[in-house]
Order: C-alpha cells, then structure tokens, then sequence
C-alpha cells in the first residue's frame, strides 16, 4: 500500500499534468471528489496535492467558490523562465566539470536524445515528459541537490508546454528546439562551455519567443 505522503506527490504531478496538458484549461473548478474518483485514491491526498498547487500559482482559491486552475499571467510565466535560466546556465561550469563522474546520467541523456526523433508524432505529451527528463538529468550533473529542487519546483517546463497548447503553436515548429538537445548532450561529451552556454542560451530564447505569443493570445 502506498504512503500518503506518495499518494500525495502522485495526486500533486497528475493534476499538474492535466493542467500542463490542457485536461484542465484555465478556469476549471477542480471538484475534489471527482479527481479522487478518477484517479483511484482518497480525497485526503488530493486536497494535500491542491494545496501544494496553490502555492505553486497553478490553482487559485476563492471563498465560497473553491479551487480553479488559474490563468497564468505574463508576469508569472516570466519569473519562471528566468528563474530557470539562472539555473540552467549557472549549472554550465559544473555539468562539464562533472559529466566524467556519471556516465549512467549522460547514456541516460543520450537515450531522451534519441526518443525526441519521434516526439512529434507523440504529441505535447510525450514531449513534455522528455523535455523535463532531458533537463532534469542535465541539471543533476550540478551536483548540487538544493538547486535540484529549486528546479523540480519551478514547473518551469510544464510553464513552456502550457504556452505552447494555449497559442496552439504546433510541435513542427519547435522542431529547432528538440534538435538543440543533440548540440547540448554534444557540448557535454566534448566538455565545450562555450558551446553549451551558448546552446542553453538559444533554447531558452525559443521559450521567450513564445511567451510573446501567448502576451498577445491573452490580451
């Protein structure tokens, strides 16, 4: 049997999921019953998880009207975006000096690497998963656990996916995005630090680009 402390953490990123996916569009009225019935578990976790939310800026709380997904404005999608910019590109230095000591994490890149060929045709989905992998093994190469959690926390991926559903922007277009990974996971094997600043520089210039989009999508 599971904790409910896992319980929790399992409610927590598949109501985040759904939200990322557009399962739950902005404005949804999350009815606690409901998701504790679709997801198989107590309401106990559930509500645990949607307060987690809440405090995440995913979920807004309202007196007398309960919880609904919230729409993330201009000004929070950008605090996230840099906020994972400083962590991306603060990791630059360490991950090239630590790639040596985990050949298991890089494999383990090389493998995401591959699977974005066929992303898509996965859809946003399964694209969204492997980016957040991609990244969350790269950030790992830091070494540093405190900045791991900074990072699973930030929803920072999730953020880019839920602009790229909201302006229907199609997985085509991001198709420069998923081919920076193999210059990303090629800096890390030859230990380029220009290459690879440079890299993480260009993909986060993409997620700007779009928050551009969506500025003008919600106006």
């Amino acid at each position: 049997m599971k904790s409910s402390e896992s319980l929790q953490d399992f409610a927590y990123e598949e109501i985040k999921k759904r939200i990322q996916n557009g399962i739950y569009p902005p404005g949804t009225k999350l009815n606690t019953q409901e998701i504790s019935t679709a997801l198989g578990i107590s309401r106990s976790p559930v509500l645990a998880a949607i307060n987690r939310l809440i405090a995440l800026g995913l979920v807004d709380a309202t007196p007398r009207k309960g919880t609904t997904v919230a729409r993330l404005s201009v000004s929070q999608i950008r605090d996230i975006i840099e906020a994972r910019q400083m962590m991306e590109l603060f990791c630059v230095k360490l991950a090239i000096r630590n790639v040596d000591y985990h050949p298991a994490t890089l494999k383990e890149i090389e493998t995401v690497v591959k699977a974005f060929e066929a992303a898509q045709e996965a859809g946003y989905s399964e694209a969204a998963e492997l980016e957040n992998k991609f990244h969350t093994l790269y950030i790992s190469l830091c070494g540093n656990a405190q900045i791991m959690k900074l990072y699973e926390s930030n929803w920072s991926i999730g953020t880019a996916f839920y602009m790229y559903r909201f302006t229907e922007r199609p997985l085509s277009q991001l198709e420069s995005s998923f081919q920076q990974h193999k210059s990303i996971l090629n800096a890390l094997k030859n230990k380029d630090e220009a290459l690879l600043r440079t890299t993480v520089e260009q993909h986060m210039s993409i997620v700007y680009e779009t928050l551009e989009w969506y500025s003008q999508r919600i106006k």
